[in-house]
């Protein structure tokens, strides 16, 4: 397998995943943020020219979330995805959503408004509108989280790495939330997290 990565974007998630499943993999690095996404070559294989893209034998996949539940379930034996006749299947598909679906508006707004558009182009009220809507956010994680160790419960799957990957944006933002800072703290002392972290 070939994963296309480039530290800081959305494609640390299938990479922490990769570490996790301790499976043999490739990394081709591309730096997004100075357009290395839209040469032709790359264009070719995402046409978005975004990362990740995973490329397994014949198929080629791109969507962090996508990626993530392929891998999960195609390594069944890691138990990093419930079962699809278990309980908590349906919990965890609206953990995997949750994520691009409610937790990464709020946070790309900040990112836009604070570090990527050009200043003159940055607006408070959508930072300060995009800090309240990731406040709510946070409380129904820090409530969904209470007496967890994981968002299933007690076991690890790939809806934390989901979840943890996207905190680690701005953890500041979680900073008055206690089980919510616990949990990402906990998830970052993972080994398999700080492999990922050193693939620069």
């Amino acid at each position: 397998m070939r994963l296309y990565h480039c530290p800081g974007t959305r494609s640390f998630r299938p990479l922490w995943l990769l570490e996790e499943l301790a499976v043999s993999y490739e990394i081709t690095f591309t730096d997004v943020f100075n357009n290395q996404g839209q040469q032709p070559a790359y264009l070719n294989i995402n046409p978005l020219g975004t990362v990740p893209t995973l490329i397994d034998d014949d198929m080629t996949l791109y969507e962090a979330g996508a990626i993530c539940l392929y891998l999960a379930d195609k390594y069944t034996h890691h138990n990093l995805a419930p079962q699809i006749i278990a309980p908590n299947r349906g919990y965890y598909y609206q953990w995997m959503f949750f994520v691009p679906g409610t937790m990464e508006p709020p946070l790309v707004n900040i990112f836009l408004h604070t570090q990527l558009l050009d200043v003159s182009k940055r607006r408070q009220s959508v930072i300060d509108d995009s800090k309240k809507r990731f406040e709510r956010i946070a409380a129904v994680l820090e409530h969904s989280l209470h007496n967890k160790t994981y968002i299933l419960g007690d076991h690890f799957s790939a809806a934390d790495i989901m979840i943890a990957s996207t905190l680690d944006w701005f953890p500041e933002l979680i900073s008055n939330f206690e089980a919510l800072s616990h949990y990402h703290q906990t998830l970052s002392q993972r080994p398999a997290f700080k492999r990922a972290l050193l693939q620069k």
